[in-house]
C-alpha cells in the first residue's frame, strides 16, 4: 500500500486562514450600496381603492307623468276585461263539455274570442312601454328608465293576472 503524504503545516494553515480571509472581504463595505430596507413606494397598498356607492337613481317625475296615462289605460282595460269575462261566463259554462260544432260550443268559442279581444289594450300598453324603453339611453336617461321600469312592472302585473284568468278559463272549457 502506498502512503499518502500529508500537506505540511504551513499549507494546512493557509487552507484554514483562506476561507476566513475570503469572508472578511464580503463583510466590509467597499462601495456606496443602497439599503435593502423597504422603500416608501414598496409600502403603498396596491389594493383597489374603495369607492362610494353611486346615489340611488330615482324615477324622473316628468317620465312618471308621461307613463301615467298608459298605466291608467291598462287599469281601465283590465276592468273592461273583467266585465266582459263576467258577461261571457254563462256562455262558457254552457259550452263546457258540449259537442264540438254544436251551438253551445260555437257560442263558447265566440265568448273566448271576446274575452281575448278584451285583453288587447293591456298588451298594447305593455308594447308601448317597451317601445318607449328601447328609445331611452340607459347611460343618460336613468331617471326615465326607472320610471319606465316601474310603469312596465305595474302593467305587467295586470297582464299576468289576466293571463292567469285566461289559463283558468281555457282549462275549464274542456
Amino acid at each position: 500500500m502506498a502512503m499518502v503524504s500529508r500537506p505540511s503545516l504551513p499549507v494546512r494553515a493557509l487552507f484554514a486562514v483562506l476561507p476566513v480571509a475570503m469572508l472578511a472581504g464580503c463583510a466590509g463595505q467597499s462601495g456606496n450600496y443602497p439599503s435593502l430596507a423597504p422603500r416608501p413606494i414598496e409600502q403603498l397598498s396596491l389594493a383597489e381603492p374603495s369607492r362610494p356607492k353611486p346615489p340611488a337613481v330615482v324615477a324622473d317625475p316628468v317620465a312618471v307623468e308621461r307613463y301615467a296615462p298608459l298605466i291608467e289605460k291598462a287599469r281601465k282595460a283590465d276592468a273592461d276585461f273583467r266585465r266582459v269575462l263576467e258577461e261571457e261566463r254563462p256562455a262558457l259554462a254552457r259550452g263546457q263539455g258540449a259537442a264540438e260544432g254544436s251551438d253551445a260550443w260555437l257560442a263558447a268559442q265566440v265568448s273566448l274570442s271576446r274575452i281575448e279581444t278584451a285583453r288587447g289594450p293591456v298588451a298594447k300598453a305593455l308594447a308601448d312601454l317597451d317601445t318607449a324603453r328601447s328609445a331611452l339611453d340607459p347611460q343618460t336617461d336613468t331617471g326615465a328608465m326607472v320610471a319606465n321600469e316601474q310603469a312596465f312592472d305595474q302593467v305587467r302585473q295586470i297582464s299576468d293576472a289576466e293571463n292567469a284568468v285566461m289559463a283558468e278559463v281555457s282549462a275549464s272549457k274542456g
